[in-house]
């Protein structure tokens, strides 16, 4: 974050450079999207904070509620930007990389192996052959990424390993890093952030400037890993 004349304004870390592979340019571009709107977020929470401070003549206090609301603004737009983005990511790139990255092959044949069994031996084998391989694998792609991303978990299963990124590039212990991110996105998109949402009470999570923008720099950080890592898999061309 960056100050002046007693005031301090909120500013995200930058974006790194994006991987030279065409399948993850979509991918990015969401990312970065995404970047640009929670600043614009914190942007617009400071033009607010000015003015508040600037009419009581000073820059210190807790913030108001609106102020706070801006906040879980940007917690829900860096969630969204993340789920876009590694969706998008797992859409463009996941065909590619059953085909050319082990990890990613066995994590699709493991998938089919689940979903037939049961069958004859036959079919199962005539499935897993190539013959039906691309509408296969659109069912798989679709399958991982029919829901929103709720956790760490979800980052883990359904985008790092079905991307074939391994623990090495984006451990797990990186990944439950994002934990308390989707726990206060939680509270916000199921319970608009009230500590009791069963309760008569009214009270609500406070949510602070440092601690919401440091969350937010680590969800982009931790998305441009995955997607970097994903580039990294994908043949040289």
């Amino acid at each position: 974050m960056g100050s002046g004349e007693g005031f301090t304004q909120i500013t995200l870390a930058p974006l790194g450079q994006k991987p030279r592979k065409p399948l993850i340019t979509p991918a990015w571009r969401y990312l970065r999207g995404a970047h640009g709107s929670v600043q614009g977020i914190f942007d617009g929470l400071s033009v607010v904070r000015r003015a508040r401070a600037e009419a009581r003549e000073e820059f210190r206090g807790r913030l108001g509620q609106d102020q706070e609301d801006l906040l879980r603004a940007a917690l829900v737009f860096t969630s969204s930007g993340l789920d876009a983005c590694c969706k998008r990511l797992v859409r463009d790139v996941t065909p590619a990389l059953i085909e050319c990255n082990a990890d990613a092959a066995r994590k699709f044949d493991h998938y089919l192996r689940g979903q037939l069994a049961g069958s004859s031996k036959e079919f199962a084998a005539a499935v897993r052959g190539r013959a039906p391989r691309p509408a296969m694998i659109e069912l798989y792609v679709a399958a991982r990424t029919s829901a929103s991303t709720q956790g760490s978990g979800d980052l883990r299963g359904r985008v790092r390993d079905t991307l074939g990124i391994p623990n090495s590039a984006v451990s797990g212990q990186r990944l439950a890093e994002l934990d308390p991110f989707f726990t206060a996105r939680n509270e916000i998109v199921h319970a608009m952030d009230y500590e009791s949402p069963n309760g008569m009470g009214a009270k609500r999570h406070a949510r602070q400037m440092d601690w919401v923008r440091a969350q937010c720099d680590l969800v982009f950080a931790v998305a441009q890993e995955l997607i970097v890592g994903a580039a990294a898999n994908l043949p040289r061309r």
